[in-house]
């Protein structure tokens, strides 16, 4: 009796996991048109160092890009002396978008994101 009992619970788990796989399935695709493209250069607008916030802007204006960031700052050298302030982004915790109608939806690439980390770097090493 215990193994048809079992049975029959996984054979219920089982359709209802069959179901809701076959809705997902069978709702309409979102289009990726929706999504805008953000592509590099950037350059800085504004920075916020205690807060970890700054303002990009594409180099066509067209689009600003407010990111939120986790960034350490060290003390380096070359071991003979000099020693420097270095700095590092750790983390890029939230992009934003925004054109001059107000937050819209955008793809930024991961080689962009990385060359947002830098921009943001060098612009803190000069501040720091």
């Amino acid at each position: 009796m215990n193994i048809k009992s079992n049975l029959v619970k996984s054979l219920g788990f089982a359709g209802v996991v069959s179901a809701l796989t076959a809705a997902y399935a069978l709702q309409p695709a979102k289009t990726q048109t929706d999504a805008i493209y953000v592509m590099a250069p950037f350059k800085i607008d504004e920075i916020n160092v205690k807060a970890g916030q700054a303002t990009l802007l594409t180099e066509n204006d067209e689009y600003a890009l407010e990111v939120e960031y986790v960034a350490e700052v060290f003390k380096d050298g070359n071991g003979v002396g000099d020693n420097w302030t270095d700095v590092e982004v750790s983390e890029i915790k939230e992009i934003r978008v925004y054109s001059e109608d107000g937050e819209i939806q955008a793809y930024v690439d991961h080689l962009d994101v990385v060359e947002i980390k830098d921009i943001i770097e060098q612009e803190l090493r000069e501040r720091v």
